[in-house]
């Protein structure tokens, strides 16, 4: 009787060990199948020491960059493709071809050297003075209406009212300039 007790004890322990230990390893899957199949919303927020004092925060999630990243890197890349004179005008043109999608590289270099020979030739300066972007954050582009002066030594030859489109790409934490074109000014 005592050795069927002892016999009947063991195998309950056993038994609710086995059922502990099965019960352990089926909630182990599941977390680690939830943990696997969760994607959890990704932010990095960036705020540049230069920017600080201003408080403007630059912010990135899945769909890409926001609104004032988006707006400071297009009128970077725009003051280094319509701001130049002969002497800047191939050290500007290999700054924005740095950050040109392959797509799009060689007709926009194509463009650039263009530009840059008829600079050369005419020993002319272009600068662009921004005066409104419209971004659109869904499409990754930016507008940006500005006054396109041309100056030939000291005087201005040439003052017009212009609008760039700049649109891009982004990839991997990177964008990329996928085009850059001339729009019809509103206030031609």
């Amino acid at each position: 009787m005592l050795y069927t007790s002892i016999v009947a004890e063991r195998i309950g322990l056993r038994r609710s060990f086995a059922v502990i230990m099965a019960m352990s390893f089926a909630l182990n899957f599941i977390l680690a199948l939830a943990l696997l199949l969760q994607q959890p919303e990704t932010r990095t927020i960036v705020v540049p020491p230069t920017l600080a004092a201003e408080r403007e925060v630059w912010t990135f999630d899945e769909a890409g960059p926001g609104a004032p990243y988006l707006e400071r890197w297009a009128l970077s890349v725009l003051s280094h493709a319509a701001s130049v004179t002969p002497e800047t005008v191939d050290s500007s043109r290999r700054v924005v071809l740095q950050h040109v999608d392959p797509g799009f590289y060689g007709k926009l270099e194509e463009a650039l050297i263009v530009e840059a020979d008829r600079i050369k030739k005419d020993h002319s300066s272009t600068i662009f003075y921004p005066d409104r972007a419209r971004v659109n954050t869904s499409d990754l582009s930016v507008e940006v209406e500005g006054v396109q002066k041309t100056l030939v030594g000291s005087t201005v030859t040439s003052s017009r009212k212009k609008t760039r489109r700049l649109t891009f790409r982004y990839d991997a934490g990177r964008l990329f300039l996928t085009s850059l074109t001339d729009q019809p000014s509103s206030g031609s």
